[in-house]
């Protein structure tokens, strides 16, 4: 059993420099997956990037594949911390438009990050070449938009339409914009987000629905 040190490579999470240690390695994946892509993030490229050797890596990562499912947690907590506390006690109709300012905010402060799991996403796969990442991932945030646009249709303040394609399309309108920004990185996001939401806005007000 390997006791805790705070000599900066003994895994473990006893120790607050052994965390700073963790969260520099995962940090510095997540600027490897950002700038040069899934299959140059090597153990190697992380650890030249630390500064240390790939052994204080593999202490910490035994696989590659745990560093990059570190990197997943890493990015999807702070999506829950800076984008998911943001819908909180948000009234039904001011959802739509909550939901894509706190997802264009997060785009505009955490690039980096979004550039990352779109890496993962695509090229992480298990044994088999299955993806690791697909739409079931994000299965509870679908679920969030989709009841947080029928709780408006209830109270009257969003019209008539499905809140399972609108939640879907919201998120493709979403990925997008991500897309959008990897080749125009001078983007103007805010007015890019004011169009949007004018758009869904119109889809989902109740004098404009149509079914």
């Amino acid at each position: 059993m390997r006791t805790g040190n705070d000599d900066g490579v003994t895994p473990g999470k006893g120790t607050f420099t052994q965390a700073a240690r963790r969260a520099q390695l995962v940090g510095c994946a997540i600027d490897a997956l950002a700038e040069v892509g899934y299959q140059q993030t090597t153990v190697a490229e992380v650890a030249r990037r630390a500064g240390v050797s790939k052994g204080v890596v593999t202490y910490y990562f035994p696989a590659r594949d745990d560093l990059v499912w570190a990197v997943v947690a890493a990015v999807f907590g702070s999506v829950g911390e800076h984008v998911g506390s943001r819908f909180e006690n948000v009234p039904p109709g001011r959802f739509v438009a909550t939901y894509l300012t706190a997802w264009t905010d997060y785009y505009r402060t955490y690039r980096r990050e979004m550039t990352a799991i779109a890496e993962i996403w695509t090229s992480f796969r298990d044994a088999s070449g299955r993806p690791h990442l697909d739409a079931r991932t994000l299965g509870r945030e679908r679920e969030l938009v989709e009841a947080a646009l029928a709780a408006g249709q209830a109270d009257g303040t969003l019209g008539d339409f499905s809140p399972r394609v609108m939640a879907v399309t919201l998120k493709a309108a979403l990925d997008g914009l991500l897309d959008q920004l990897a080749v125009e990185p001078a983007l103007d996001l805010d007015a890019y987000r004011e169009e949007l939401i004018a758009l869904f806005d119109r889809a989902t007000s109740p004098a404009r629905s149509t079914r």
